[in-house]
């Protein structure tokens, strides 16, 4: 495996996009990096999973035909909206025909408000809550939220009489539910039975509302283009009706339909109102075609509304130049209610072959595993060799990386690197087609080989790591020397197992602050470290200086990308590093233009002035105390202060920089109290890496003392400063965390 696959960092995305709660958390930008020098503008690019249409979008808007496998009619009604995004003003005329069609002689608009009528708390003015709350044992809700347009009151209350009054007449669903199950599936359908249960998550006044939505979009003679942005409404308003937004959590992911002890019933008429911003774009469209139609040399997408084993048989020599796409994770709540959103929308004969989705219940690793691997096995012998693949995962986990590693193994794919942000949770990873069944080898113990790349990660590291980046070094080991045999489904269990007897404390492996069973919690380390690798972290720190010296008026994407180049891989440094340096090294030019620079008190030669001057304080304040100091005779930057007898009493590490590998070595612990004098800038970044590097903090709380230049400076001038009262003197200006001030994705 190529452990030198650079990450491509991106850029947050900068807008919320609908549907996003379920789709891939992936940056913007990597696609488009990724591609290219790596083939030509109007080549063909293969995304056989279609799970992001934001990158997939990415990807047309860059010049490349992209080829689309979608069977999950949602995504590709997604792709059709974002290649041809509906501006502004045709959503708010369709929001404006919504309200303004009757229903029991009544304007659909204001009748849908008066359902979620509230009493306002302090003025007493009739308002909307923007939510109700519910207990999941409750027939009436608890609790409402509103923010009240006349006294500018906010927040959430108890419901009042008549605000359960409200929520009950609307019984058990009744005629609705039933006409909303209908239309997924009729009466003699088999799926009727796992469609009710999907219906089950949405509240009986949701359903109404629903139902007399769905209904006048049948009733109403509509253009495409106006039944596509009447779709796109309905389809936030379906989504903010189900009970899958727990309380008080923000913003949850759901992966399955399991209703939360507490749930927010959100106001549907106001999720219409949210949904205009979230779909409207000035953007320009995009060619969108279906297969077999292509769009035009100069870029686009071509949808194939199908899954990838039945695309791959059309292909024959069509030149796929790469595949990118997001590598999909099971979310049985999205595929499930997917369905009954399409049955809605386009009635059950739309989504007969779709409809197998609403019976799958669970959707475990080794079975996700399984079903990438026949998707990935008929990808490969379609492509031609050597193809370059690359797989984007967000929200990163053991069982998810296990999965889609194995499954590329198995499928004959070759894995060419893996480089992730870990704790940001995302993972890239870059493959060719071939067979890699041809490989030699496969003697040799899996759990041994594992293990040795779990060990050589760490080694090179050179500070504990979490769970993530050590996996992935032994599921690369793994993947680089083992053929594969037998098939994913029978194996990947007992593959699982192996994995945890390789990297635990029997395989020589430290598990340090662990907080469970998981092995994600804590960090990992090894029982046994002789090497004397630099911490990573102050390869970092160092990197970051550098090229602040060497590229002066940098942006902070530049940084960002130059670092992930230095230390490319599973060595990819974390966001949170890369700001917490900056933040201590650098300033910008002129404030607010995203150019940054070194510090000018951080240029080498003002530091030297430091060091020569925190050098003459140690001696004074030595002298102060009683002291005689000494230098050590290999370091210019270590003094001893010596006793009337000459023996050390404190020994100073005197230092420009927070890098601290170089002093604290646990097998030659310093005579007398340790102080390491450093500048006030360095405090955070000392701090972010104890945080992160438990073994460097349970080596700093045993032995040693920081201390700022400029509380140095103040001990020197303190005339109260006794020897009995230095000790409580110095821990008067302790270091503490702060979140870095330059935020990265």
């Amino acid at each position: 495996m190529n452990t030198h696959l650079p990450y491509i960092p991106g850029r947050a995305p900068r807008t919320e996009q609908p549907m996003g709660r379920y789709l891939p958390p992936l940056p913007e930008g990597v696609a488009a990096t990724w591609l290219e020098n790596r083939i030509p503008r109007g080549g063909w690019v293969l995304d056989p999973f279609g799970a992001a249409p934001r990158l997939i979008e990415e990807i047309a808007r860059g010049g490349y035909r992209v080829l689309v496998a979608a069977n999950n009619p949602v995504i590709a009604f997604l792709l059709k909206m974002t290649a041809s995004p509906p501006r502004p003003a045709d959503l708010k005329s369709a929001l404006a025909s919504i309200g303004s069609a009757k229903l029991r002689d009544a304007r659909l608009e204001p009748y849908l408000r008066s359902l979620y009528q509230t009493r306002c708390q302090s003025c007493q003015a009739d308002i909307q809550a923007e939510a109700f709350l519910w207990d999941h044992e409750e027939l009436v809700p608890y609790g409402r939220i509103y923010t009240c347009p006349h006294c500018n009151d906010s927040g959430e209350y108890p419901t009042t009489e008549a605000d359960k009054s409200m929520a009950a007449q609307f019984g058990d669903g009744g005629l609705p539910r039933a006409r909303a199950l209908e239309r997924v599936a009729p009466l003699d359908d088999p799926d009727r039975l796992y469609a009710k249960e999907a219906l089950d998550v949405y509240p009986d006044r949701a359903v109404y509302v629903l139902s007399a939505l769905i209904n006048k979009l049948d009733g109403l003679a509509l253009s495409v283009e106006q039944r596509d942005h009447w779709s796109a409404l309905l389809l936030t308003a379906f989504d903010r009706a189900n009970t899958l937004w727990p309380h008080p959590t923000a913003r949850e992911r759901p992966r399955q339909l399991t209703i939360p002890p507490k749930y927010r019933e959100n106001n549907i008429w106001l999720a219409l109102e949210e949904a205009v911003a979230l779909w409207a774009s000035d953007a320009p469209s995009l060619p969108l075609t279906i297969w077999p139609k292509h769009p035009p040399d100069e870029g686009g997408i071509c949808l194939f509304e199908g899954r990838i084993k039945d695309l791959v048989k059309h292909l024959g020599e069509m030149p796929i130049g790469a595949v990118l796409t997001a590598l999909p994770r099971p979310n049985q709540a999205f595929w499930t209610l997917s369905a009954l959103w399409a049955g809605w929308l386009w009635r059950s004969e739309a989504i007969e072959e779709f409809k197998s989705v609403l019976r799958r219940q669970r959707y475990s690793w080794r079975w996700h595993n399984v079903a990438l691997h026949i998707a990935l096995e008929h990808l490969n012998a379609a492509l031609r060799p050597k193809t370059p693949i690359f797989g984007l995962i967000g929200e990163t986990e053991p069982g998810y990386l296990t999965a889609v590693v194995t499954a590329a193994h198995f499928a004959g794919l070759e894995l060419q690197g893996v480089a992730m942000q870990a704790k940001q949770g995302q993972t890239q990873i870059s493959l060719v087609s071939g067979d890699a069944r041809k490989k030699v080898g496969g003697a040799r113990n899996i759990k041994e080989i594992i293990k040795a790349g779990a060990n050589s990660y760490l080694e090179q590291r050179g500070e504990p790591a979490v769970y993530l980046p050590v996996l992935a070094a032994g599921l690369g080991a793994y993947a680089h020397e083992i053929s594969p045999s037998g098939s994913p489904a029978e194996s990947f269990y007992d593959f699982q197992k192996t994995i945890e007897e390789a990297i635990s404390y029997r395989g020589g492996f430290l598990r340090l602050e662990a907080a469970g069973q998981s092995p994600e919690s804590g960090y990992w380390w090894l029982e046994k470290y002789a090497g004397k690798t630099t911490p990573l972290a102050d390869r970092v720190e160092i990197e970051v200086v550098n090229y602040l010296l060497e590229h002066p008026g940098c942006t902070l994407d530049a940084l960002d990308a130059a670092m992930c180049a230095a230390f490319p891989g599973l060595f990819t440094p974390e966001v949170e590093l890369i700001g917490v340096c900056l933040d201590s090294y650098g300033e910008e030019g002129v404030p607010g233009s995203g150019f940054w620079r070194l510090r000018e008190g951080d240029r080498p030669a003002n530091r030297l002035e430091d060091l020569i001057r925190m050098g003459e304080l140690i001696q004074a304040l030595g002298r102060k105390l009683g002291f005689v100091t000494r230098k050590a005779g290999d370091d210019p930057l270590i003094y001893h202060w010596l006793d009337e007898q000459k023996t050390p009493q404190f020994s100073l590490y005197l230092t420009a920089s927070a890098v601290l590998g170089k002093i604290i070595q646990p097998e030659s612990r310093p005579k007398g109290k340790a102080l390491i004098v450093l500048p006030g800038g360095r405090a955070n970044l000392v701090a972010c890496k104890l945080r992160n590097n438990p073994l460097l903090r349970e080596e700093i709380e045993k032995n040693w003392i920081f201390i700022k230049y400029r509380r140095l400076r103040y001990l020197n001038d303190n005339p109260m400063l006794t020897l009995d009262n230095f000790d409580e003197q110095l821990g008067l200006d302790p270091l503490t965390y702060a979140e870095p001030q330059i935020r990265l994705l």
